[in-house]
């Protein structure tokens, strides 16, 4: 594989162009396909959730925490709560890895909503977050956590 920068004066700031080229379509080009579109779609400040009823653009910072709800996430913003049948690690995989960190097996934070850490039973620990909401962080996701927010 080889990777060539090429400046095109005729693009705004700010935006990108990515070309991938290969003899054909195989598996592996369509799973770089895929990461190079995770990869922009973090980059933007918004991210589209789709509910039972419509289809809602969300930005990331208003984004406070997300949980997993059964076959649902509930995604909690500083405003509102929207139910959607996505799933975690795709949610995921359109936030920035910085902002966004898992705490447990079910819940992601935003880090930016953080507000305390309080020591808890058994190891675990609870994460104090914008608009009163408080989630277990488990023992197992501690040293990423603490990682995360000294990086």
């Amino acid at each position: 594989m080889s990777i060539i920068f090429k400046a095109n004066p005729e693009l705004e700031d700010g935006e990108v162009n990515v070309i991938v080229e290969a003899a054909a379509p195989t598996p592996a080009v369509a799973e770089l396909m895929r990461s190079v579109e995770a990869i922009g779609q973090s980059a933007s400040g918004s991210v589209a959730i789709e509910t039972s009823k419509r289809l809602e653009i969300v930005r990331k910072s208003a984004i406070v925490a997300i949980a997993v709800q059964g076959d649902d996430l509930l995604v909690r913003t500083t405003t509102h709560s929207l139910t959607t049948r996505n799933r975690l690690v795709r949610l995921m995989a359109k936030l920035s890895p910085r902002d966004f960190v898992q705490i447990s097996r079910q819940v992601v934070i935003n880090l930016r909503h953080l507000e305390s850490l309080e020591a808890s039973y058994s190891g675990n620990m609870t994460a104090r977050l914008s608009g009163d909401i408080r989630e277990t962080v488990s023992r197992r996701y501690v040293p990423a956590l603490r990682e995360a927010l000294e990086a």
